[in-house]
């Protein structure tokens, strides 16, 4: 019994090592960017918004996406939150873009709304976008993110002063 329940975990422990070899060390992280953002309506009191993303797939294999989180800060405070599932394959070298819903942390907005009114002298807002996918399979969760600034006068539809 004993020399059994051995044999079983060496060879329990020489097929998890040979998978592992033979998963790819060259995988490439994709890219997701934020190309649109637009305002939805709304049953409730909290506001929705529709974010466009484009994902790139920089990889030899193609990309079947289980799904997605994603969230977006802007000043350090996390505002626009949501998931998506179901999502469609990212061909290999290739990109696709979709339009996911996400909510609104009405808290966090009256705290960047707090902070922007004591420093009203900055001329800008710092962002930062994440999306985590899950590719399906062993260990084929894919962070990502991006961040910038924006321009406050982008926001307000006035010219940037010079």
């Amino acid at each position: 019994m004993l020399i059994t329940r051995r044999r079983l975990l060496l060879a329990s422990g020489a097929l998890l090592l040979s998978g592992c070899a033979a998963m790819r060390s060259d995988f490439e992280t994709p890219s997701v960017s934020l190309e649109s953002f637009r305002v939805v309506p709304n049953q409730g009191m909290t506001p929705r918004f529709a974010l466009g993303l484009r994902v790139v797939n920089p990889n030899p294999a193609s990309l079947p996406l289980r799904g997605m989180s994603y969230a977006v800060d802007f000043e350090g405070h996390q505002l626009i939150t949501g998931v998506a599932s179901d999502l469609e394959t990212i061909p290999a070298f290739g990109e696709s873009r979709f339009e996911v819903e996400a909510g609104l942390d009405l808290i966090n907005s009256l705290r960047l709304l707090n902070d922007l009114m004591a420093r009203a002298d900055r001329d800008h807002l710092n962002y930062k976008v994440r999306a985590r996918l899950d590719a399906g399979g062993f260990s084929r969760l894919i962070t990502m993110e991006e961040t910038g600034q924006i321009p406050i006068s982008a926001l307000s539809g006035r010219p940037a002063p010079r």
